[in-house]
């Protein structure tokens, strides 16, 4: 049936207030079809278009992390609620504003500006490896965010003074349950609390002339920065104590260290259980390590780049920590974890 189209102006006072359009003996207004033929055209222009849900779908598929469940929920979530907010936009729709809006729905809904950095790095890192992988000659519009308050701690760290570490080590000592342990480990080498935690047993190597623990890559953890991976000495109690859960596990036939906490989310159960048992103290998991580090920085006969070969530092890497073939030994990392042994 052939199409007609009966164009009616309707006036009031000389002034056109609306056009009526007839299709097929029905009348529509002008502007519902100017709409309708335009949301037309866009969505028939976007077919094949890359998408917000392309570049989750990429990130999924190729980030190193992918057969991880925490990396899965996060990622999911922070893109949930970013499609929530702005739907499944195009790629070359997102601008800046667009993450701004998103950091000022966050913030409004009380997170810390710490855990905004969390989701933009998420996101920004979704952005860009789909650009890379769509061949999208772009840069990020969700880098370079600035959000206000970064950096400052809702809750500062007390100071750790040597007689608090001694009597936190005489804790530890009284009791040797294996979250007591994993502390003794990280009160002579400054390691995180996951480090021990989720290790295999491989890790601890006890039949060398230096003994010491390996922290580095499994199935339930990654290192986030090159630094990361490393040997600690194993020196005093923290040695005594890998002896210990070395011990139970090869009893227990684990491959893990401490199988009560070979899991993905060990090093935050482990966490809980060390505060919860250290909170008469005002002592949490993560002040090991600050103690540590305060015990070198109490000396100034230490060198910073062998202190953060220790520790796992090494962020802002001057052009010495590039170059070389092999790292510091053993020997010279011992002679300085003897120098502050507790």
């Amino acid at each position: 049936m052939q199409k007609t189209f009966n164009l009616t102006p309707i006036t009031y006072s000389n002034i056109e207030l609306s056009r009526r359009i007839t299709i097929q003996e029905v009348d529509f207004d002008e502007r519902f079809l100017s709409e309708l033929i335009s949301n037309y055209f866009k969505s028939n222009s976007l077919i094949g278009c890359p998408t917000l849900s392309t570049a989750f779908d990429i990130y999924i598929r190729e980030n190193p992390s992918s057969k991880r469940r925490k990396f899965i929920i996060n990622a999911t979530t922070y893109y949930n609620t970013f499609v929530d907010l702005f739907g499944d936009l195009p790629l070359h729709e997102l601008r800046h504003w667009h993450i701004t809006k998103y950091r000022d729905h966050l913030l409004a809904r009380g997170l810390h500006p710490n855990s905004i950095r969390k989701h933009n790095n998420i996101l920004n890192a979704m952005i860009n490896m789909s650009f890379k992988h769509l061949d999208i000659d772009r840069l990020s519009p969700f880098r370079r965010l600035q959000i206000a308050g970064e950096g400052e701690r809702s809750k500062p760290i007390p100071i750790i003074t040597e007689r608090k570490i001694v009597k936190i080590k005489q804790f530890l000592l009284s009791e040797p349950t294996p979250s007591k342990l994993i502390g003794l480990i990280q009160l002579n080498t400054g390691c995180r609390v996951s480090e021990p935690s989720i290790a295999k047993i491989e890790d601890v190597v006890l039949d060398h002339e230096i003994p010491h623990i390996w922290i580095r890559k499994n199935i339930y953890t990654d290192r986030k920065t090159r630094a990361s991976i490393r040997s600690i000495p194993l020196c005093g109690v923290s040695l005594d104590a890998a002896k210990e859960l070395y011990e139970r596990a090869k009893f227990l036939k684990s491959d893990w260290l401490v199988p009560q906490y070979a899991k993905e989310i060990g090093g935050a159960s482990c966490s809980a259980t060390m505060n919860k048992a250290m909170r008469p103290y005002d002592f949490r998991t993560h002040m090991f390590r600050h103690a540590f580090i305060d015990r070198i920085k109490a000396r100034n006969d230490i060198p910073i780049h062998i202190a953060e070969c220790i520790t796992g530092h090494g962020r802002n890497q001057t052009e010495f920590s590039a170059y070389g073939s092999i790292g510091y030994t053993l020997e010279q990392k011992k002679a300085i974890i003897e120098k502050i042994l507790i």
